[in-house]
């Protein structure tokens, strides 16, 4: 397993992100990303004309993100809305190299028939 902990490097002690993919729950890649990095992907996202959806829908709402390792329900379309990120509004420059990362492990997911959990700590 891989672990890549450059994301938060310089911020210990602040809240982390921790996206995991698993093949059968046995992890295969961990990714550790500073909060303020990870916000500043997710909530660039525009709500759809329903609301919000896929992973900003448990951001935004604080659906099931607190609980330790929670199992992402619709690769696909947590995949789509990664791509559909308007990179403009990205404030931080790694949160760009970030968000190739993730797009990167949900495409991997979606290709391999395998699972990404995200824990918030």
């Amino acid at each position: 397993m891989t672990e890549n902990y450059r994301y938060y490097e310089g911020f210990e002690g602040e809240p982390e992100y921790t996206l995991c993919l698993c093949d059968k729950n046995f992890p295969i890649e961990k990714i550790h990303i500073w909060d303020g990095y990870f916000s500043d992907i997710i909530e660039t996202v525009e709500p759809a004309q329903n609301g919000w959806e896929s992973l900003a829908k448990y951001y935004h709402l604080c659906i099931d993100f607190d609980n330790d390792n929670w199992k992402v329900p619709d690769i696909e379309s947590a995949l789509q809305q990664l791509k559909n990120i308007d990179t403009s509004k990205i404030e931080f420059p790694k949160s760009h190299d970030i968000l190739k990362l993730l797009i990167e492990m949900f495409t991997k997911a979606c290709e391999n028939n395998l699972t990404v959990y995200i824990e918030y700590c």
